[in-house]
């Protein structure tokens, strides 16, 4: 048995505690159930996930109200005690350190509420309130969510009378902000979720608070996806991976990531074709680095590309489909430029005659082939976006994205946030790989337009590849 700084430890024990956000109305709770010996600095990330925060602002417990007037008692004035982390004393903070302090040592029988600030300029306060204790069960979960209700309000909202303004708000079309709260809800909550004020998940709240305090023999439970999903959900930020969890799940990453030969042959056509016709022998390019104009002309004829495209259609350089179907082969490891000529990769020779084949191996190019970084996470999460198949509008692609890559941590050279355009330019190729395939209901547009089952299927195969 340890002692620690407030006396001995008290054994361990499954504590329920009610978690209520003072000032919310209706009421925003939780009932949990968590192991007493976890230290403060523990029950912070429990309640981070129990409640649904981002942990992305400071925080502090107290054992009284910080907010109420404090009274003397036999002529002197007491203030409360307070724990914080060691980076607030570190920084001079004169709070006792929570991380030598556990919960069942504050929460006890017969005592009062203990307190916990998130974010000391909105000010969320929650009460914690013991309900009752038992002794913890063989094999019991350190923290589990019993029931609650509603999610947690929006960070950096105002607090919880900004909270309220702002679902006043939303719930009003005629209010003056209505239209600006909404674009500002669609932006902060993000798109890994639909805002409702309503709604909460406790199976994915559960599933991260088993994710803080993993079996000894579990590394940590199966995800949806691969390993490339579990390299992204590994790189945000605690607060946001839940959500994306979720959204993974919502994705259908476990679903069919597979298709039939016959539809595999449709959407690799315009790659089977050009890999054929360049063929064992390889063509030789111009003397400007082209392909041969008959080369180009039998391209556009026999793909059928003809009737979307102004000219003869027999330049390369002047023949963006052709032109863009050259590059991304070459992008994708199909082809490359050796001696004048274009010819296959030893992959591309293999797969002449197995269109599964090259499905496959094009789902996984487009997943790992970048130039960079920042393009393979915005493909990645592009290809997420194409696997849950909620958008139409490719600026809902851009801004979903963007999200993303914001919440990964990319930034512009001056430290400024990605801007559409370049996320655009980041999506460039993968997006023309995309409309090639065939993975949207419409190759040439680009406003309203919904992903293909086959698409769905193909971005699955390169999430989990």
């Amino acid at each position: 048995m340890t002692i620690r700084a407030g006396g001995e430890d008290p054994g361990s024990a499954l504590l329920r505690v009610k978690v209520s956000i003072e000032g919310s109305e209706p009421a925003i709770w939780r009932l949990i159930e968590v192991d007493s010996s976890l230290t403060l600095d523990r029950i912070h990330e429990v309640l981070q996930a129990a409640v649904g925060w981002r942990n992305s602002h400071l925080h502090s417990f107290t054992d009284t109200d910080p907010y109420t007037r404090l009274r003397p008692m036999d002529g002197k004035l007491s203030g409360p005690r307070r724990w914080v982390s060691r980076d607030l004393l570190e920084d001079g903070d004169d709070g006792l350190p929570e991380t030598d302090w556990s919960l069942g040592q504050l929460l006890t029988s017969g005592s009062g509420p203990l307190f916990y600030e998130y974010d000391f300029g909105d000010g969320w306060l929650h009460r914690l309130d013991l309900t009752g204790s038992i002794p913890a069960p063989a094999n019991a979960p350190r923290a589990r969510l019993v029931e609650g209700a509603r999610r947690a309000p929006l960070e950096d909202s105002g607090g919880i009378s900004g909270y309220h303004d702002l679902l006043d708000a939303l719930a009003d079309p005629r209010h003056d902000e209505h239209e600006d709260m909404r674009a500002w809800v669609a932006w902060t909550a993000g798109p890994w979720q639909d805002f409702d004020p309503e709604q909460l998940d406790l199976d994915a709240v559960n599933t991260e608070l088993e994710l803080l305090f993993p079996a000894p023999s579990i590394i940590e439970p199966s995800l949806a996806g691969g390993s490339l999903t579990q390299d992204l959900t590994n790189r945000l930020p605690p607060g946001l991976r839940r959500e994306f969890r979720s959204y993974l799940n919502a994705a259908g990453l476990n679903g069919p990531a597979m298709v039939e030969a016959r539809a595999a042959e449709t959407m690799i056509a315009p790659y089977l074709w050009l890999i054929r016709r360049i063929g064992d022998d390889g063509v030789r390019l111009t003397a400007a680095g082209w392909l041969p104009p008959i080369v180009v002309h039998q391209a556009m004829t026999e793909l059928g590309w003809t009737e979307r495209w102004i000219g003869k259609a027999n330049r390369e350089d002047q023949t963006l489909p052709i032109l863009e179907l050259r590059e991304s082969a070459q992008r994708l490891g199909l082809v490359r430029k050796l001696k004048g000529r274009l010819i296959l990769t030893s992959a591309a020779k293999h797969l002449l005659d197995d269109p599964t084949g090259l499905w496959l191996l094009l789902a996984r190019a487009l997943a790992h082939r970048h130039h960079h970084d920042s393009e393979r996470d915005a493909a990645l999460l592009l290809l997420l976006e194409f696997a849950a198949g909620n958008r139409t509008q490719w600026s809902d692609y851009l801004d979903a994205v963007a999200f993303g890559l914001s919440a990964l941590g990319w930034r512009t050279r001056s430290g400024d946030e990605l801007e559409p355009t370049a996320v655009h330019a980041l999506l460039t190729g993968t997006r023309k790989v995309l409309l090639n395939l065939g993975a949207l209901t419409d190759r040439d547009r680009q406003e309203t337009n919904t992903v293909t089952p086959q698409g769905r299927a193909f971005a699955r195969a390169a999430l989990r590849s």
